[in-house]
C-alpha cells in the first residue's frame, strides 16, 4: 500500500503504559451533612516496564498517603513525591526505589473529596421531604472523564479493570452500586459497611455509586432470553415509586429483547435504575445501576402526556440498549464515540418500536434524529462521526447530534441496505468477539462485512470519516431518464471547490408511479458512487407519473428536483399516495434547499399550503419545524410581514385544531392525541382566537386547583405556552406558581417554567431571566426558561444581554458540565440573523477561554450567518408570496 493510502495515527493525549490496572478495592465514607468523603483505594497493577514513578488521573482531590507494596519488596514503598497537572487532570507518585518489570503489586491511595454540586464525579443533588426540609443525596456522573474526580484512577475507556467497592454510610440510608450487595455489617456511629460484589471488566466511566433515602418498585423479566429471570428496580425519592412502574415495565420488556437481538444474555445479576433530582443530561448507562434526570425516568401514566411516555420509553431503551453497546464492548477511545452513542440511539428506536408498535416510532426518528442530524451536519463548523479527540478537554463537545443522530441515520441505512438480519448477525458477532474488551469501528465493519459478504467498510467510512453529506440534484431527460449528480450541501449555499472533492456513497431508492407500496423497482437497488449517473425510469413517468429519490427516507441525503417535478410531487402528497416518512423527506428537502438558496422559499410555503388536509402528526411537525426556523430568521423583517407569517401558520393549524377540538376521546390513537396538542398550540401562539380562550380558561381552573381533572394531560402544554404567551401577568404568575409547586407532575412543572418565556411583555420576560438564575430554578433547568424567551425581536435581545452580563456565572457555573456552555450559547446567540450580531457576538468572546465549547459557539455563528443569507435572498420572495397568499 503506498504511503498516500495510509491515515494518520490519530495523536491523544494519554496516560503511559508503564503500569496496568486489573483491579479496584474502593472504599468511600460520604457526608452528606458536610458535603465531604473520605476515601481509599487500592489498585492491583501489572508493572510492564521499570519505573520509579506512576502516572494516573486525579483532580479535586487531597491525597494524604500513597503507597506501593509487592511481594517482590520489602514492606510498602511510600510515595515521596506528588505532582498534580492541572490541566491533564493527572498525578504522578514519585518513589525513591525503582519498581521491575513484571512487577505485580498494589497502589494503595488515601484522600479526601468534596461532594460537589456542579453534577460531576462524586456530588451532591438536593430536595426537600414531605416536611419542606432540605435533603441530600450522594451520587455520580462519571462519563467522559469524571471518575478522577471521584477518586484516583486510570481514567481513560481502555484500561478497563474490575472493581469491588464498600461504602460505609449511615444506617438509615440505601447504598448501590454497579453490582449486587454482598454483605453489610454494621459500625460504630450508626455507621454501616455495604460491601458490593466484584464488577466485570469495564472502564471507569461506568462505575457508579448512590447513597440516599429512597424506595423502590421492583419487577423480574421474563427470563425468556436471558437465561434467568432479571430482578430489576427502579429507586425513587420517598413516596414517588409508584410513578417508576411504567419505567420498570419498560426495562422488563427491553432487556429480554436486547438478549434476544444480540445473543447475549444481560451479564450482571440486577438491574437498578434511579432518579436523580439533580443531573445535567437525559441519564447515564451505569453498568447495572442507571442513573436518569428526574423527568426521564419517573411519570404517572394515568396523568402523562403520551410524550412524556415516549420519552421516558426512549430513553430507558437507549440505556438499556448500552448495557451490552457500549459496557460489555465499549470503544476504545472517545473518537469512537458514535459506537456507543450512535448504535443506542438507533436500537433504542428499534425496542420501543417492538414494545410499542403503535407510536411509529421510526416516522418520529426521521422529524427527531434523521433531520437534526442533516440540520447540524449541513454546516462547515460539523464534523465526522470518527472525530479525532486528542484531548480529553475535548471530548464533551462530541455529545452532539452527529454522534448520536447521524450516527444512528447512518446505521439505520445501513441495516436497511444490507437487510436487518443481516445486520443483527454481524451484531451479533461483533459482540461475542470484543465482549468485556474494547473495539473500534473497523472492528465492527470487519463484523458485518463477514455476516453480510461485503466490503461494508469500503462504502461505510465515507460516511464515518467524511464530514456532511451530499445534495443530488435531478435533471430530466429525454426517454424517460434522469441524470443524478452528487455534490456536498452546505445550508449556507456557498460551499466552495475544496469542500465539494468529496464522494459519498448513496443508495438511490427510487420510487415511481409504477411502484406500489409492497413493489420495488429496477432503479431501487442502484448506488451513486461517483460523482453523477443517468438512470432510466419506466416509461411515462416523466410525462405522466412521478418519481422520488430515496424511499422511506433512509438514505443521508437531500434532493433538488426540477420545479415541475416538485409541483407533481405536491399532487402526489394531495392524494396520499406517499408514504409518511416520504412525506416528511421532501418536506425537509426543501426547507434545507430553502435556507441554502437552492431552491426559493415560496416553493416550500406552496407545499405546506396544500398540504392542509394532512393527517399525520410527524409531518406536521415537520412543517411546524421549518416555518419555526422561517419564522425565526425572518424576526428583523417588518411587522406586517411577521404578522402575514403568522396569519400563515393560523391559517394552515386553525382548521385542524377545530376538526379536532378541545376533548381528548377514550381509547383514541395516541397520534391522534399528539397531533391535537400540536394543532391546538400552533393556531394559539399564531392568534386562533377560540384557542386562546380555551387555554385561558384552563389555566384559570388549574389556578383555582392544580387537581383539576378539567384539562387534559395532554393538552397541559397547550394551556401553558398559548395562555401565557397570549396573556398577561395573571397567567405568567400562575404558570409560574405552578412550576414552584413541587406535588405537580415534574414532566408537567417543566412545561410551565418553559411557558413563563412566552410572554410577550418586557417587563416579565425580565423577571423570567432573573427568576432562570434563582434559587428556585435547578441549574441544570436553566436553559428551559431561555427555549421560548428568544423568538420575539426583543425577547431575543434580553436574553443575549443577559448572557453577556452573567457569563462569568456561568463558566463558574458549568465549566466541567458535559455540554451545557454549548447549550446556553446557542440559545443565547443562535437566533439573530443579521451580519452585525453575527459580528457582536465574536467581538463579545475575543481573548475569552472557549475551549470548552467552541464548536457549540462556531455552529452558533454560522447559523447567524447562514440565516442572514436566507433572508437576504429570499426576503422578497417571501414578501411576493405573503401578498398574493395571506389576506
Amino acid at each position: 500500500m503506498s504511503s498516500s493510502n495510509v491515515e494518520p495515527k490519530e495523536e491523544r493525549e494519554l496516560l503511559p503504559t508503564t503500569v496496568v490496572p486489573r483491579h479496584y478495592d474502593l472504599s468511600l465514607t460520604p457526608d452528606l451533612v458536610k458535603h465531604t468523603y473520605h476515601g481509599h483505594v487500592s489498585i492491583d497493577l501489572d508493572v510492564t516496564e521499570s519505573t520509579s514513578q506512576i502516572i494516573l488521573h486525579a483532580t479535586y482531590l487531597e491525597i494524604e498517603k500513597a503507597t506501593f507494596s509487592s511481594d517482590s519488596l520489602d514492606g510498602a514503598l511510600p510515595a515521596t513525591k506528588f505532582d498534580f497537572n492541572k490541566e491533564n487532570e493527572t498525578l504522578t507518585l514519585g518513589f525513591d526505589q525503582e519498581i521491575k518489570a513484571g512487577t505485580k503489586g498494589k497502589l494503595s491511595l488515601s484522600f479526601t473529596g468534596i461532594l460537589n454540586n456542579e453534577m460531576a464525579g462524586f456530588y451532591r443533588s438536593s430536595y426537600k421531604d414531605a416536611e419542606g426540609n432540605t435533603k441530600y443525596l450522594g451520587t455520580t456522573q462519571f462519563e467522559p472523564t469524571s471518575a478522577r474526580r471521584a477518586f484516583p484512577c486510570f481514567d481513560e475507556p481502555k484500561l478497563k479493570a474490575t472493581f469491588g467497592v464498600t461504602l460505609v454510610v449511615p444506617e438509615n440510608l440505601t447504598a448501590l452500586s454497579n453490582m449486587d450487595e454482598k454483605e453489610t455489617t454494621k459500625e460504630e456511629n450508626g455507621l454501616k459497611r455495604v460491601v458490593f460484589n466484584d464488577t466485570p471488566l469495564m472502564s471507569t466511566y461506568l462505575l457508579a455509586f448512590v447513597v440516599g433515602e429512597f424506595e423502590y418498585v421492583e419487577a423480574f423479566t421474563s427470563g425468556e432470553f436471558n437465561e434467568k429471570p432479571i430482578r430489576c428496580r427502579v429507586y425513587t425519592l420517598p413516596g414517588e415509586k409508584e410513578k417508576g412502574t411504567f419505567a420498570l415495565d419498560v426495562a422488563t420488556k427491553a432487556l429480554e429483547f436486547f438478549a434476544d437481538k444480540f445473543g447475549i444474555a444481560y451479564p450482571l445479576p440486577k438491574l437498578d435504575q434511579i432518579a436523580i433530582p439533580d443531573f445535567e443530561a437525559g441519564a447515564m448507562e451505569n453498568w447495572g445501576l442507571v442513573t436518569y434526570r428526574t423527568v426521564a425516568l419517573l411519570i404517572n401514566p394515568k396523568e402523562s402526556r403520551i410524550k412524556s411516555r415516549q420519552r421516558v420509553a426512549y430513553v430507558v431503551c437507549h440505556e438499556l440498549a448500552h448495557q451490552w453497546f457500549g459496557n460489555l464492548v465499549t470503544m476504545e477511545w472517545w473518537s469512537e464515540l458514535w459506537l456507543n452513542e450512535g448504535f443506542a440511539t438507533w436500537v433504542g428506536t428499534l425496542a420501543v418500536d417492538y414494545i410499542y408498535p403503535e407510536w411509529n416510532s421510526w416516522t418520529t426518528f426521521i422529524v427527531d434524529d434523521f433531520d437534526r442530524a442533516l440540520q447540524l451536519d449541513s454546516k462547515r463548523s460539523s464534523h465526522p462521526i470518527q472525530v479525532p479527540v486528542p484531548r480529553s478537554s475535548q471530548i464533551t463537545q462530541i455529545f452532539d447530534a452527529i454522534s448520536y443522530s447521524k450516527g444512528a441515520s447512518t446505521i439505520r441505512m445501513l441495516s436497511s441496505f444490507i437487510g436487518l438480519d443481516t445486520f443483527l448477525k454481524g451484531i451479533r458477532q461483533y459482540l461475542k468477539k470484543h465482549k468485556y474488551n474494547n473495539a473500534s469501528t473497523d472492528d465492527l465493519w470487519s463484523a458485518l462485512s463477514d455476516a453480510s459478504g461485503q466490503d461494508v467498510s469500503k462504502f461505510m467510512n465515507l460516511w464515518t470519516k467524511q464530514v456532511g453529506y451530499p445534495v443530488l440534484t435531478v435533471t430530466e431527460e429525454e426517454n424517460d431518464t434522469i441524470r443524478i449528480r452528487q455534490n456536498r450541501f452546505i445550508s449556507s449555499g456557498d460551499v466552495n471547490e475544496e469542500e465539494d472533492k468529496n464522494l459519498w456513497w448513496v443508495p438511490l431508492n427510487i420510487l415511481t408511479s409504477a411502484d406500489d407500496a409492497s413493489q420495488s423497482s429496477s432503479a431501487v437497488t442502484t448506488v451513486l458512487t461517483q460523482r453523477e449517473t443517468t438512470i432510466s425510469l419506466p416509461p411515462g413517468t416523466l410525462k405522466n407519473g412521478w418519481y422520488k429519490l430515496n424511499r422511506g427516507t433512509v438514505g443521508i441525503f437531500r434532493v433538488k428536483y426540477p420545479e415541475e417535478t416538485i409541483k407533481r410531487l405536491a399532487g402526489v402528497i394531495e392524494s396520499g399516495t406517499l408514504s409518511t416518512p416520504d412525506r416528511i423527506g421532501i418536506i425537509s428537502d426543501l426547507g434545507a434547499l430553502a435556507i441554502s438558496g437552492m431552491s426559493k422559499t415560496s416553493n416550500m410555503l406552496t407545499l405546506f399550503k396544500s398540504s392542509v388536509n394532512e393527517e399525520d402528526d410527524d409531518v406536521w411537525e415537520a412543517m411546524h419545524g421549518n416555518l419555526f426556523l422561517l419564522s425565526i430568521a425572518w424576526l428583523d423583517q417588518s411587522e406586517d410581514i411577521r404578522e402575514k407569517l403568522k396569519t400563515f401558520r393560523r391559517n394552515l393549524f386553525s382548521p385542524l385544531a377545530k376538526k379536532l377540538g378541545f376533548v381528548v376521546k377514550r381509547g383514541e390513537d395516541n397520534m391522534v392525541t399528539r397531533l391535537r396538542a400540536r394543532a391546538l398550540t400552533s393556531a394559539g401562539n399564531a392568534g386562533d382566537t377560540e384557542v386562546i380562550a380555551k387555554a385561558q380558561e384552563w389555566l384559570n381552573a388549574i389556578a383555582a386547583d392544580p387537581n383539576t381533572s378539567a384539562v387534559p394531560a395532554d393538552l397541559i402544554e397547550t394551556m401553558f405556552v398559548v395562555a401565557v404567551g397570549q396573556g398577561g401577568k395573571e397567567e405568567y404568575e400562575a404558570a409560574k406558581q405552578y412550576y414552584l409547586d413541587e406535588s405537580n407532575p415534574i414532566d408537567q412543572r417543566l412545561v410551565a417554567l418553559q411557558a413563563i418565556g412566552s410572554t410577550n411583555i418586557p417587563e416579565l420576560m425580565d423577571d423570567a431571566l432573573e427568576f432562570a438564575l434563582s434559587d428556585k430554578v435547578r441549574g441544570q433547568d436553566v436553559h428551559t426558561c431561555l427555549l421560548r424567551l428568544s423568538l420575539t425581536p426583543v425577547g431575543r435581545e434580553k436574553v443575549w444581554q443577559w448572557y453577556k452580563a452573567n457569563y462569568e456565572q456561568f463558566v463558574k457555573r458549568y465549566g466541567d458540565s458535559m455540554s451545557y456552555l454549548g447549550i446556553l450559547v446557542r440559545l443565547a446567540a443562535s437566533r439573530f440573523s443579521s451580519e452585525e450580531k453575527a459580528r457582536e457576538v465574536e467581538e463579545f468572546f475575543v481573548g475569552k477561554d472557549v475551549s470548552r465549547f467552541d464548536r457549540a459557539l462556531s455552529q452558533c455563528l454560522e447559523s447567524i450567518r447562514t440565516s442572514a443569507g436566507w433572508v437576504s435572498r429570499d426576503a422578497q420572495d417571501v414578501k411576493e408570496w405573503l401578498d398574493v397568499n395571506v389576506q
